[in-house]
């Protein structure tokens, strides 16, 4: 329910921590299980340990390793998840700077054609600058409604 949300930059830090954490008690459960495996080693031909309790300890400790070892993957798929939405975003984002920027860079172009020191067959006309306002104004629409039919808008 937390990626429906909007995501923040505070949940992914929240969700570092957590997979640091997670590291910390794997390595931890390695070493208490390296140690156990030692002690049994070392007493296990005196009555000094009691070998079922020692059993018990280690089938604890590997238990707690696969529950670390299942909450670690569980945490990087929804880290990866998280990246996926960022990432989606992000290209929502572009696709729309990107329809936006063409849409208005159309009145850009032919204002600087119309301002070029070349002879153009509109000059003569009373009407050339409103024509060439109304052109533009007509392709921008145009390239509007292109990118909402795409959705891009």
């Amino acid at each position: 329910k937390e990626l429906e949300r909007s995501i923040r930059n505070e949940d992914l830090l929240r969700l570092m921590r957590l997979q640091k954490t997670l590291v910390y008690f794997n390595t931890s459960i390695r070493g208490n299980e390296v140690m156990i495996g030692k002690l049994q080693s070392i007493f296990q031909d005196t009555d000094f340990l009691d070998k079922e309790l020692v059993e018990d300890v280690i089938i604890e400790l590997k238990q707690a390793f696969n529950t670390v070892n299942i909450y670690s993957d569980i945490l990087t798929g929804t880290m990866d998840a998280f990246a996926s939405i960022i990432s989606n975003n992000v290209n929502a984002i572009m696709k729309r700077m990107t329809s936006l920027s063409i849409t208005l860079m159309i009145p850009t172009l032919i204002a600087s054609f119309y301002g070029m020191n070349v002879d153009i067959h509109l000059e003569e006309m009373p009407y050339a600058f409103a024509l060439i306002i109304l052109c533009s104004v007509v392709l921008s629409t145009l390239a509007f409604i292109v990118f909402r039919k795409i959705k891009w808008f």
